[in-house]
């Protein structure tokens, strides 16, 4: 998951000039420097930095990603699809798109934000799940879908 250090250092690692990564780091309020990066970045070094902060999801996932992976082991890919798809508890989708990109779908749609259950802070007290929930305490902040880059890192590591 993407956190202020992990990010920090993969900006530095990318020879980012000191004075912008200071910039982009700020207040040390995630959704900011999220959105100060969308400012100061070109987008795909914005992608590929969200993508490198890609988490394993933690132990209880890993589990069920085992135990479904030999439940469809001996599947054919559309009916591994179909499996995943029916056992999607937040309405994620998989899809064949022109025969052999394999294409996941993150939904849009507590409160009009990506309900994600990343655990990492956004600052004090606030997780970025916190931020789909109608009832949070964030200040209306809302986390910019750039952001959800490492969930897509995440995804390409289990896919």
């Amino acid at each position: 998951m993407a956190r202020i250090d992990g990010i920090e250092k993969r900006l530095k690692k990318r020879n980012i000039d000191e004075k912008i990564v200071k910039e982009i780091i700020g207040d040390g309020d995630l959704v900011n420097i999220i959105k100060r990066m969308e400012k100061s970045l070109d987008p795909d070094t914005m992608c590929q930095i969200m993508e490198s902060c890609a988490c394993t999801g933690g132990k209880k996932y890993l589990e069920q990603c085992k135990k479904t992976g030999k439940e469809i082991a001996a599947k054919t890919l559309k009916e591994k699809m179909d499996f995943l798809n029916e056992k999607s508890d937040l309405g994620e989708k998989w899809t064949l798109k022109n025969g052999n990109t394999l294409t996941y779908m993150m939904p849009i749609k507590d409160n009009n934000r990506y309900k994600c259950v990343c655990s990492a802070a956004v600052k004090t007290g606030i997780k970025v799940s916190d931020l789909a929930s109608i009832n949070n305490d964030s200040n209306d902040s809302i986390m910019p879908l750039s952001y959800f880059f490492c969930c897509a890192g995440s995804i390409r590591l289990h896919a």
